[in-house]
Formats: structure tokens, C-alpha cells, sequence
């Protein structure tokens, strides 16, 4: 009887994620209600070079190269690395372009045999998960990056107007005590500010704070695009 029980406990906290709704990210907290959310097309299902697009924003010019590994045995250790470039133009009618070009790279390291071998992870000792340049007109490239840091995602983002972002991994669904082990969305923050937040979860989905300005929106949605295109499990 104790192992029925067991059995029916994660069966019950799956309940709330498929009872009449789509998965969701959970918001962060205090998240501004004037938020502007917008449908995603062309995240899920991902077909090669396809753009992205939300609301009056599209990911166009789309240049995605394919995942490229290689292994490097060194005695009872596998050495393995796997990258995945990507590029595109984020437009929006009236507004600048924002360039975008991203390399994605993990490394990891395995012992014994696929039946039981052991990975550990050592991109966070190699550099950012994800790397990013954005341009706006004839301002210097801004970075964007992510990276591991323990079983979190963080990051930040430079904008072209000298302010700087943090970029946060979440792991929550919304309506469900389940956390993740990889990320179910992304928020940029300014400082305690959530300004805005990326669902990966099925289609995807894109929230914008009101309060941002036009060419902040575009600029925040070229960043967008790039967390909906970035694989976490790259290497894994």
C-alpha cells in the first residue's frame, strides 16, 4: 500500500499543469500588471532557419548553423564540446534593426559506459552557455550573455542607451509547486524591476513591460528572440 501511495504523489502534482490549461512559466513576483504578452511563432515546433516573430516583432534574416560536437578522449575521460551559431535581424515598422548574431558552446566531461556514465558539466568553467552581440545603427555591439551557475541560469544584457541588465533563469509553472530542472523562462531585470519576461514553454510566449519605450521594446525583443532559440541542454 506505501508504494501505491508514492506512486500517486507526483501523479498528483502533475495535475494542475494539464487540468484545462498550457503550461506556463510562473511571473516573477511583483511583475507589472500593464505587461503587454504576445504569442510566439516559429519557437515551437523550431523548423531550420525559420523566423521568429511576436506581435510587431520579427526575427528575419534568419542564419542558423547546425549543433557541430566533437569528443577528445584523454585516459578514462571524454572531453566533449558542442557550439551552434545563429544570426538574424529583429525589425519592427518604423523602428531601427537590431543586428543579432549568437554562438551557443557546452562542454562537458563523461566516464564509463553509456549504460553508466557519469557527465559533469564544465561550461561554466569555459565561458557563458550563450554569447551574443546586438547592434543598433552605429553604436558599439552590446553583449548579451548566459551562463550557468549551479542548477540556475544567469546572465546579463548591455543596451546601446549605457544601462546594463540582469538575466535570469526561471524554473517554475505557473499553478504548480514542480520546479524545473531547466529553465521554463527567462526575466530581465532592472535591479528589483522585472522589465520583461520570455515563456519557452509550447509555442512561447513574449511579456513586455508598458512602460518601456519604443525602441527599448524592439531592443528587449531582438534579446527575446535569442533566449527562445537558446538550447539549454546543448551537450547535455
Amino acid at each position: 500500500m506505501r508504494m501505491t501511495l508514492v506512486a500517486v504523489v507526483p501523479l498528483l502534482l502533475v495535475i494542475p499543469l494539464s487540468a484545462c490549461t498550457t503550461a506556463q512559466v510562473r511571473m516573477p513576483e511583483g511583475f507589472a500588471a500593464d505587461a503587454v504578452a504576445y504569442e510566439v511563432s516559429g519557437h515551437s515546433p523550431r523548423r531550420f532557419n525559420e523566423p521568429v516573430r511576436f506581435g510587431p516583432y520579427s526575427a528575419l534574416e534568419m542564419r542558423e548553423g547546425s549543433t557541430f560536437s566533437w569528443g577528445l578522449p584523454l585516459a578514462a575521460v571524454d572531453v566533449d564540446r558542442s557550439s551552434k551559431p545563429y544570426a538574424y535581424t529583429m525589425v519592427a515598422r518604423g523602428l531601427p534593426p537590431v543586428e543579432v548574431q549568437c554562438r551557443s558552446r557546452a562542454w562537458t566531461a563523461g566516464t564509463g559506459r553509456e549504460s553508466r556514465r557519469a557527465t559533469v558539466d564544465l561550461t561554466p568553467m569555459a565561458g557563458p552557455l550563450l554569447a551574443c552581440g546586438l547592434q543598433v545603427d552605429d553604436y558599439d555591439v552590446q553583449l548579451l550573455e548566459v551562463a550557468r551557475q549551479g542548477a540556475r541560469m544567469r546572465g546579463r544584457l548591455q543596451a546601446p542607451w549605457g544601462r546594463e541588465y540582469a538575466v535570469h533563469g526561471l524554473n517554475a509553472y505557473e499553478g504548480s509547486p514542480i520546479a524545473a530542472m531547466e529553465p521554463t523562462g527567462y526575466a530581465i531585470t532592472d535591479g528589483d524591476t522585472t522589465l520583461a519576461v520570455v515563456d519557452v514553454l509550447n509555442r512561447g510566449r513574449v511579456h513586455l513591460d508598458g512602460s518601456l519605450d519604443d525602441d527599448q521594446r524592439v531592443y528587449f525583443a531582438a534579446a527575446a528572440a535569442a533566449l527562445l532559440l537558446l538550447d539549454p541542454e546543448l551537450g547535455g
